[in-house]
């Protein structure tokens, strides 16, 4: 009786990690900025920091598979995210830029935005040029 309890317990423990695992992200800094608050470049709040959209933004960018991470970060985020990967998708390949910007140029989705401290929520057609004019790369 005491080994089949050992035996259950040893195969609940190792369900249990397995389940853990399986719903950990693959990429946390991927899976951070999916679903970043606030589409911010350059310093934010009172004391002018930079945000956790932007850092998550400057690792990916800085991988040898920084295209296909912001592919999938576009296809997936929130509207947030798709800015930031818009931003390094045109640092990347302007002509791909070109082709996943297109619908949105006149879209009324809007993103949440954070410039200083003032944060306000505005249509993805102005983030769209915004980054055409370079506005967010050289932050």
């Amino acid at each position: 009786m005491v080994t089949r309890i050992k035996l259950l317990t040893g195969k609940f423990l190792l369900l249990t990690t397995a389940l853990a695992l399986a719903e950990q992200p693959a990429d946390p800094t991927l899976h951070g900025i999916a679903g970043v608050g606030v589409f911010a470049f350059g310093g934010v709040g009172i004391a002018g920091v930079t945000s956790q959209g932007e850092k998550d933004y400057r690792v990916i960018l800085s991988r040898s598979s920084a295209l296909a991470e912001f592919e999938k970060l576009f296809a997936t985020g929130n509207p947030q995210a798709k800015a930031n990967a818009l931003v390094g998708i045109r640092a990347l390949d302007v002509d791909r830029y070109g082709e996943l910007s297109a619908p949105l140029r006149q879209a009324s989705l809007k993103v949440t935005i954070q410039h200083g401290c003032v944060i306000s929520h505005v249509p993805f057609s102005a983030i769209v040029k915004g980054i055409d004019a370079g506005g967010y790369a050289d932050q």
